[in-house]
């Protein structure tokens, strides 16, 4: 029995995945480095395939429709499976592109060590991306895979692997003396903002330590925060991934546990999560 040609292309499943993560189809455009004119062809020669109507336009971009959201995902697998085909096959081992996103400190703390070790089986390309950005970009195709701090909720359906479980730590100036969380009552605060998990659990620990921290700064980056603290004698907590390398005239409170802690984790689309590539990068990161 012959097989039914195939009704239409990879690079159209392409197009609706990346109208699908941008939402508009100028961004669209700018992801794929196509014209919107180009983008709206694909979109039509799709939409006449399948018989339905894809997407609907609105001022405030195209939404997908219910059958254009299921082809959306299920073409975004099928471009994975391909991908996972090809290096499935290959007769002779090879160098596999992966392209991963992450926050800095897992850049320079995990994925640096780790890049010497995976050449030459695996290649890989850096994007720095907080971990909202980093998913964003996942999601879009822009990257293989991405690591975040497990504070952020995961969603589309994405794989998660878990790496590492890291304590969050009170940091102080070397000078202060630290035995309970209560001896920084009227200490001066860097914590991060209304936004940050970490932030805001911290201002927990001290309301239950009967006292509302005065913060001085709100920030993540913990180079500002070690500047603040130098220059003002300020506390604050950071995660054990920034404290690989802590300046002069600061110190970790190690033996003040705050029973906080932080997830890392490699999240990735499923079917890449099978790859030999994936997995040859998952098992590196690991401790």
């Amino acid at each position: 029995m012959a097989l039914e040609p195939a009704p239409t292309t990879f690079e159209r499943l392409r197009v609706l995945a990346a109208i699908a993560a941008t939402g508009t189809i100028a961004g669209a455009a700018r992801m794929l480095d196509y014209t919107p004119s180009a983008v709206s062809q694909h979109l039509a020669a799709l939409e006449r395939e399948a018989g339905t109507a894809l997407a609907e336009r609105s001022n405030r971009g195209v939404e997908l429709t219910a059958p254009g959201r299921r082809l959306a995902a299920s073409g975004t697998d099928l471009l994975d499976e391909v991908r996972s085909a090809f290096d499935q096959v290959a007769e002779a081992p090879s160098t596999t592109a992966l392209r991963i996103a992450a926050f800095p400190t897992a850049i320079s703390a995990l994925l640096l060590p780790a890049r010497e070790r995976l050449e030459p089986t695996v290649r890989l390309t850096i994007v720095h991306a907080e971990p909202g950005d980093a998913l964003r970009a996942l999601v879009a195709r822009e990257v293989d895979a991405a690591i975040t701090d497990g504070l952020i909720d995961v969603e589309h359906g994405l794989h998660r692997a878990l790496l590492a479980v890291e304590p969050i730590q009170l940091v102080v100036s070397s000078s202060r003396r630290v035995r309970r969380l209560e001896d920084c009552a009227e200490a001066r605060w860097v914590l991060g903002g209304a936004t940050s998990r970490t932030g805001q659990a911290a201002r927990q620990r001290c309301q239950a330590a009967g006292f509302e921290p005065d913060v001085i700064a709100e920030t993540e980056d913990h180079h500002v925060t070690f500047d603040l603290i130098r220059a003002a004698d300020a506390v604050s907590v950071l995660p054990a991934l920034a404290l690989t390398d802590v300046p002069d005239g600061i110190r970790a409170v190690t033996a003040l546990d705050l029973n906080l802690h932080r997830r890392i984790e490699l999240v990735t689309r499923p079917r890449l999560a099978s790859t030999p590539a994936i997995q040859t990068l998952e098992q590196t990161l690991r401790p």
